[in-house]
């Protein structure tokens, strides 16, 4: 796309004052202007509204060393050509006002022209003492551009309005400029959101701003982001649409405070606009990604999140793959102390992972075979990785940033897992010894602030009714009727007889209410209104249980003397739960026994 530049010649300086030269245009607007000027009323050129769109207004000009402190000659304000043809500007009316329209002044173009798809600059400067960026003096005709309140420039021919622009939050020495991230249009510069500070180009030493050329910033709409020079909704991600695969929270090539990173699977096209980076616990907010452009990711895609952009401060991570950076630390974690990271859109919680273990130069990293949102919660389904990654070293830092996962060979193969001291077959619950007793799909709401959703605080209760342990590896949760999904960890998740496990949406306690150790995460949500969950091993239901409604706040919880998988089909052998557990923000006994049902 051709870069749009200035527009129409600059218009000859006038001999004699410019007194003299209104004087003449006056002459001749009872002779020669009248009978040619078009239907428009006065202008040369016919104008149709949106043909010229007002671009840019520098109202308060800063002042060199030295300098006389005062606006004139320095005031300017820029229009663009959107007709697709040339424009005489002859005859266009120039109205400067409060933005209420309260204070008018007019000035009427006397000659000047301007390209198609090119930008035109007005001043306050005469004809004689135009600065080199400004196309057209208006004397002092439309007074001073206001420094405070605000002010509107419109442009007309006769009673018809081109356009008009309202100008606010004027900073000394800074122009307004209307967003680039698409083509000037007169109903885009009709929003305050559309408008932005102009930081980067000096057009004269201390000033910023663009005078007769393209803008170059762009406001931060909620919501959108530019694609191919035109704005459009984002794609915002969903939970478990971005999965973190990998962490390196001590490179051990470079400092920590540069070189740390993490790294996430794209598992459906989206823009990371407006997503955000953060720790649980921490009194920072996130660290959000703020482009203006759409950084659109492709599933399948491996994106890095990292601290530093500069491969020689983050250990040659690979450019293209960074698409947002982060302030916080990753911390190498321990039992007491683990390590976390997540990603936000807004407060969801898109993914997070934890871990309490890692190892300098070494990334954690997730096996490729367990691939979601869930798997990764199982802190034993990440190994160290072996590959080397980055510039030369003769002890490099190990990982595979942006690119798919090694396996973790220590494993268990299908139908095995890691009990802590050998691989042995997973034990799966004898039919009727696992019964669902207890769930709270209702949360309460958290009042705000909060990156926390009430969506992390469902959970549901198992109880091993049996005489021997059985293990939940491999087990399929999920709603009647629906796929579900595998519980997936390398550890077996043993539940001992006559004891009970809590499986929940998330696994952090600063997340899920304060739940106990959480034995497996699950992803889809619990509903309030007719609701369900069923747990089964391949084809074979092991246990469901279906609910009409959900208080919110407080468990439905299985009396402890109706514990088969029978009796909690029936709704009357459920009641509500009656001791706040946890941050005492829900009312239930996950993990422990149930009270007994009035």
């Amino acid at each position: 796309m051709t870069t749009p530049t200035r527009g129409g010649a600059r218009v000859a300086a006038a001999r004699g004052s410019m007194r003299a030269v209104l004087a003449l245009a006056g002459a001749l607007a009872l002779t020669a202007c009248a009978p040619t000027a078009s239907a428009a009323g006065g202008c040369k050129t016919r104008l149709l509204p949106g043909d010229l769109v007002i671009t840019e207004v520098f109202a308060d000009e800063k002042a060199t060393p030295g300098g006389t402190g005062t606006d004139t000659g320095k005031e300017w304000f820029e229009i663009y050509n959107a007709s697709g043809h040339a424009i005489e500007l002859e005859g266009l009316t120039i109205t400067h006002s409060r933005p209420d329209g309260g204070k008018p002044n007019t000035h009427v173009v006397l000659q000047g022209s301007i390209a198609a798809g090119q930008y035109f600059t007005l001043g306050n400067a005469s004809q004689e003492t135009l600065p080199p960026y400004v196309d057209y003096g208006y004397g002092a005709d439309l007074g001073d551009l206001y420094n405070t309140d605000g002010g509107k420039l419109a442009l007309s021919c006769d009673a018809s309005e081109i356009d008009s622009a309202v100008y606010q939050d004027v900073k000394e020495g800074h122009a307004r400029e209307l967003t680039s991230a698409q083509a000037p249009e007169y109903r885009l510069n009709d929003s305050a959101a559309s408008w932005c500070q102009a930081n980067d180009t000096e057009f004269e030493a201390g000033n910023f701003g663009t005078p007769g050329a393209v803008s170059d910033c762009q406001p931060i709409v909620t919501g959108q982001c530019s694609e191919a020079g035109a704005l459009r909704d984002t794609v915002t991600p969903a939970p478990g649409d971005l999965v973190i695969t990998e962490v390196m929270p001590s490179p051990s090539v470079v400092s920590d405070a540069t070189g740390e990173w993490f790294e996430a699977k794209v598992m459906h096209d989206v823009d990371l606009n407006g997503v955000g980076l953060d720790r649980r616990g921490d009194a920072a907010r996130p660290d959000v990604i703020t482009s203006t452009a759409c950084v659109h990711v492709r599933t399948g895609s491996y994106v890095v999140f990292a601290r530093s952009l500069d491969p020689a401060l983050n250990g040659g991570l690979p450019a293209s793959a960074i698409v947002g950076t982060f302030k916080f630390s990753l911390v190498g974690g321990t039992v007491a102390s683990p390590g976390d990271a997540m990603i936000l859109a807004g407060t969801t919680v898109i993914d997070s992972v934890r871990w309490t273990r890692s190892s300098p130069g070494k990334a954690l990293q997730l096996d490729p075979d367990l691939l979601d949102a869930t798997a990764n919660d199982t802190e034993s389904n990440f190994c160290n990785a072996t590959a080397p990654f980055g510039a030369a070293s003769a002890a490099p830092d190990l990982g595979s940033p942006g690119a798919a996962n090694s396996q973790c060979g220590a494993l268990p193969s299908a139908g095995m897992c890691d009990d802590g001291s050998t691989i042995r077959p997973i034990v799966p619950p004898p039919a009727g010894q696992l019964v669902v007793t207890e769930l709270l799909a209702n949360p309460a709401n958290l009042p705000p602030p909060t990156a926390v959703s009430d969506a992390q605080r469902e959970w549901f209760e198992i109880t091993n009714t049996g005489a021997t342990a059985f293990d939940l590896n491999e087990l399929t949760v999920g709603r009647i009727g629906a796929a579900g999904a595998p519980v997936q960890s390398a550890r077996c998740i043993s539940v001992a007889p006559h004891a009970s496990a809590v499986l929940a949406r998330s696994a952090d306690p600063a997340a899920n209410g304060g739940l106990p150790a959480v034995a497996a995460t699950f992803g889809f949500g619990l509903v309030d209104t007719n609701g369900d969950i069923q747990i089964s091993r391949g084809a074979t239901v092991l246990d469901a249980v279906r609910w009409t409604s959900a208080t919110s706040g407080v468990s439905r919880q299985l009396d402890p003397a109706r514990l088969t998988t029978t009796d909690n089909d029936v709704a009357t052998s459920f009641c509500a739960g009656t001791t706040a557990y946890g941050d005492l923000t829900n009312k239930g006994t996950p993990g422990a026994p149930n009270t007994p049902c009035p």
